[in-house]
């Protein structure tokens, strides 16, 4: 087909090329060319001898900077100046173009543009299944050689909206169990992309339906023999998953310094991808703590929220989520329950305040996590009346920590590690850090207010 794709970025590579070289642009590029999306990452497909040395010429031509990413496959990556335009270069997989379009993923991103002919190349209906929002594998000999793409088609059906085709479907059920053989790393990635689309949600509960959700998360199995109750008409895992869709669909209706909060950066993505991360496991420590009283019928968790604080923790590592993000998950696993225990009219100012004081930049979150939790748990004991209230509640949380952030000042130091180790001997060990901590505690409680106060309580601990 016949089409002219304008790009400068790969003129100048056609340009910087050898002649006698053929190359093409595939994969992603075209697939966002093609839906008006904006998109940095460029890939190359070239066919030619000495295509190392060329990329290397080409990238010394850019003042890029060049990466090796697989010598032996001849795949390597040059970065622009500018840290935005990313440009992958690979020997051709197969004889021709054809053969590597057809050991490509997902047909979505099986197109290949030829930049010396100005000519598209679809061999596998990639633009029908575009048009039609379709997600279908290529060949199922490809998703057996790189098992991540199992998550992947979750990945591009969250960010794009699509549907995943029946007999694709059927073979991530087949192939899940390959996922143990990913890296870690490489699943992280993939999922905290697929957080970013507007409806994870729906796509997560899908995953949950094949299974796939479980050979990430192992853990959350047990949520599926927790039934609904009283205060809940899901059960637990839809309930974890309905969390996140609350959290989705009430976006676009918070507060403009609410927005900005959560799509601030964080890790590999934003605020908002690890809320609902925190969403889906949010209630990880419900299952072992449940209980049902024998008199009333009840179910009972008892300390969840800090058994899942708990449990978090080795699974994030599990999955190689950086030092900070786990500590934000585990916090806001710790205290969503925490907002909605403030809310009844008898509550303090004070009470309130400690609360902004403790969970710190990450309050609006716990907040938001709150909201989400009350609105996806309606069990016949909870009336219309019970959500409102406890919803308005929250609001007024959320712009009262609004307000108290743009005049709280920062927590004074009213004693230093060193002086705590001259006044009361106490040696440097995990013993100091234990009362600094504790010390901070009681400031933020309004129990320690003064130096000759910080004096009293360190010594009241000895």
């Amino acid at each position: 087909m016949n089409m002219k794709i304008d790009d400068e970025i790969s003129k100048k590579v056609l340009s910087l090329i050898p002649e006698d070289m053929n190359i093409f642009l595939v994969g992603g590029f075209l697939r966002d060319k093609f839906l008006q999306n904006e998109s940095y990452d460029r890939d190359y497909v070239l066919i030619g001898k000495n295509i190392i040395p060329a990329v290397r010429k080409l990238s010394e031509s850019l003042d890029a900077h060049f990466v090796m990413l697989d010598e032996e496959r001849e795949i390597v990556r040059v970065v622009l100046d500018d840290k935005i335009n990313c440009l992958d270069f690979a020997k051709c997989s197969g004889e021709n173009i054809f053969d590597d379009l057809k050991n490509r993923d997902f047909t979505i991103n099986a197109l290949a543009y030829n930049l010396r002919e100005n000519v598209l190349i679809d061999t596998e209906n990639s633009l029908d299944d575009l048009k039609r929002g379709i997600i279908r594998a290529v060949d199922e000999k490809n998703m057996k050689d790189d098992p991540l793409r199992v998550l992947r088609a979750y990945r591009f059906s969250s960010q794009l909206g699509y549907e995943i085709s029946n007999e694709t479907i059927n073979m991530l059920v087949k192939y899940k169990h390959l996922l143990k053989h990913v890296s870690h790393e490489r699943i992280n990635a993939e999922f905290m992309k697929l957080l970013e689309g507007e409806k994870s949600a729906d796509v997560i509960s899908e995953m949950k339906d094949s299974g796939v959700l479980f050979e990430i998360f192992p853990e959350l199995k047990a949520q599926m023999s927790v039934p609904p109750n009283l205060h809940h008409h899901l059960w637990l895992i839809d309930h974890s998953i309905e969390t996140i869709r609350q959290i989705e669909e009430n976006f676009s209706s918070q507060p403009d310094f609410v927005k900005a909060h959560l799509l601030e950066a964080f890790g590999s993505t934003s605020r908002y991808s690890y809320l609902k991360l925190s969403a889906l496991l949010h209630d990880l420590g419900k299952p072992s703590t449940w209980t049902i009283e024998e008199e009333t019928g009840r179910h009972r968790f008892i300390k969840h929220d800090e058994v899942g604080a708990q449990m978090a923790k080795p699974i994030l590592r599990r999955l190689k989520f950086g030092n900070a993000q786990i500590a934000y998950v585990q916090k806001l696993i710790k205290h969503h329950i925490y907002p909605s225990q403030l809310i009844k009219s008898d509550t303090s100012e004070r009470a309130i305040n400690r609360m902004y004081r403790r969970l710190d930049n990450e309050a609006i979150d716990v907040i938001l996590l709150a909201e989400a939790d009350r609105l996806s748990a309606r069990g016949v004991e909870i009336t219309q009346d019970i959500v409102d209230n406890n919803i308005s509640g929250l609001k007024k949380l959320l712009e009262g920590y609004y307000e108290f952030k743009k005049n709280q000042k920062p927590l004074e130091k009213l004693l230093s590690g060193t002086e705590i180790i001259e006044i009361f001997g106490v040696p440097q060990s995990p013993k100091l850090g234990e009362l600094i901590n504790s010390l901070k505690e009681a400031q933020l409680d309004g129990d320690v207010v003064t130096k000759d106060d910080a004096l009293e309580y360190i010594k009241s601990l000895l």
